[in-house]
């Protein structure tokens, strides 16, 4: 069998890729011949080069506009002829016109969710949306939210019987694993500090002022108390400023993007992670693929009960009211004074190869086996 994974722009702004890199090698030991379509960046190698073995085959593209990314794509497409393709994202610059191959859509957002007072785009952005219904032989859905609008949406348009696959994301056990090391010079500095880590973008509807003003209060309370913010975006200066103006230079450090082979070694310092929510569509629709990257290392995980997280952890995370910082001091505390160390949660039900099982017995009941009986 062979697939080809479709994807667009750079993994560090766009991570919809993760998908494809996490799925190729188990794929490829379970017999598929696996081939990616990426743009060719420099960071988009260092990952391939991460995370995929030799016997993944990949196809980069320049950087250029949408009608030259779609005609190169279907080129390669059409030129490889595989069983299947899957759109990682199914937005404009993913389109492959391939004719008859299988064609599988991910959706792992919900943009027409956040569009309530545009109406125009709301429009357009809904029409592409149903589109991929009618585009795809096959749907996944990243979270249960979604999983649940696009099987309404399949009813109303009479796709019912189109295979549709609850299809959250994972993680890599080869590059997310506890390192178990002994305190090394680097760790030291953090020796007595109780460490809540948080993994993703800085910016505000991710949560990050909520983090912040939770430590102003969180600072009173307790003071072996550090919050380590890993990562950058559209709030990151505005984040420092913050932390300056409010003297939180003691108990938040922010030390940017990380290359993802050094993130194992922040969460090695991590005696809880954290894991913002808000009561948005947004967030009940998407699929936060730090919390699997948080799960091999068994700490307690603070949340909100919102969409995935709930979903995986259950009762056994620690949750706060979405938005409200002093709420999530509160919980904080809570969690440093709670006897219970981890989660509750096998991670090895979240690995990108158990994730991949599941595809490849979706495939094989749905599709090779409809086919052929």
């Amino acid at each position: 069998m062979r697939i080809v994974f479709i994807t667009t722009g750079d993994i560090k702004d766009i991570a919809t890729s993760k998908r494809a890199l996490g799925m190729a090698n188990p794929l490829s030991e379970l017999g598929w011949k696996v081939h990616i379509i990426m743009e060719d960046t420099l960071e988009n190698k260092s990952r391939v080069a991460l995370e995929c073995d030799s016997n993944i085959i990949l196809h980069y593209f320049p950087k250029s506009n949408s009608l030259t990314e779609i005609l190169i794509k279907s080129r390669i497409v059409k030129e490889l002829n595989p069983d299947f393709i899957y759109l990682c994202a199914f937005v404009f610059r993913n389109l492959a016109f391939v004719g008859n191959i299988a064609k599988l859509v991910e959706h792992s957002e919900l943009p027409s969710g956040m569009l309530a007072n545009k109406r125009l785009k709301l429009l357009k952005t809904l029409i592409l949306e149903y589109y991929s219904i009618i585009y795809a032989d096959g749907l996944l859905s990243a979270s249960r939210y979604l999983e649940t609008v696009f099987t309404k949406r399949q009813k109303r348009i009479f796709k019912q019987k189109q295979p549709h696959l609850y299809f959250p994301y994972a993680f890599q056990p080869e590059i997310y694993k506890p390192l178990h090391n002994s305190i090394n010079e680097s760790k030291k500095r953090y020796e007595g500090k109780f460490i809540i880590v948080y993994l993703g973008s800085m910016a505000e509807n991710y949560g990050l002022f909520t983090m912040l003003e939770a430590m102003v209060f969180l600072k009173s309370e307790k003071k072996n108390v550090l919050l380590l913010l890993v990562g950058k975006g559209s709030h990151y200066e505005a984040g420092k400023k913050y932390i300056k103006d409010n003297n939180l230079d003691d108990v938040v450090e922010m030390p940017g993007y990380v290359d993802e082979e050094i993130v194992p070694e922040y969460f090695e310092y991590a005696d809880a992670f954290i894991s913002p929510l808000n009561d948005t569509v947004q967030d009940w629709a998407r699929c936060p693929s730090k919390l699997y990257m948080y799960l091999p290392y068994k700490k307690p995980i603070i949340t909100c009960k919102i969409g995935e997280p709930y979903e995986v952890l259950g009762d056994g995370g620690f949750y706060y009211l979405s938005g409200d910082s002093k709420n999530l001091a509160k919980t904080c505390i809570e969690t440093m004074d709670n006897d219970k160390t981890a989660t509750a949660v096998d991670p090895e039900l979240h690995t990108w190869k158990t994730r991949s099982i599941e595809f490849d017995k979706w495939i094989f009941d749905k599709f090779i086996f409809k086919k052929n009986g």
